[in-house]
């Protein structure tokens, strides 16, 4: 398959999760979802064959990562791109996951620190270690 049409494929995945745990974030179901692992065991493994792949056809190489030039260069190849993408993807998901195990009973208050952390990773991260003591979600 075309990295490109991966991308598609990988790039919705996640998206349910993310629907599901803002739209409705104290359900049974969105607890399920928080407590279980097989989305990021699935995230990872895409990722693992995507940058095995960019490995094997690109022969990119740990300089590569020395050098902020050498991270740019990655970024050249369509493998590695999607893996980085997919990294992201798992990532921000897995923090997303943090949050929802972290403050279960804060409801739709996690709705906007959930979608900063589904547009903006760290900053939504960010937003809600800030207001995880005020708000008393650091339990």
């Amino acid at each position: 398959m075309d990295p490109a049409q991966l991308f598609q494929i990988v790039n919705v995945l996640p998206m349910p999760i993310w629907l599901l745990w803002m739209a409705a974030p104290s359900s049974r179901l969105s607890r399920t979802v928080a407590r279980s692992i097989w989305p990021w065991v699935l995230l990872a493994a895409a990722y693992l064959a995507f940058i095995a792949i960019a490995i094997a056809q690109d022969g990119l190489g740990p300089r590569a990562f020395g050098s902020l030039e050498g991270v740019m260069r990655l970024f050249d190849s369509r493998w590695a791109t999607l893996a980085g993408w997919t990294h992201y993807l798992c990532f921000d998901l897995f923090v997303a996951r943090w949050i929802m195990n972290d403050a279960p009973d804060a409801g739709y208050w996690l709705t906007p620190i959930l979608f900063l952390t589904l547009m903006f990773g760290p900053v939504g991260l960010l937003c809600y270690l800030t207001v995880r003591g005020p708000l008393g979600f650091d339990r």
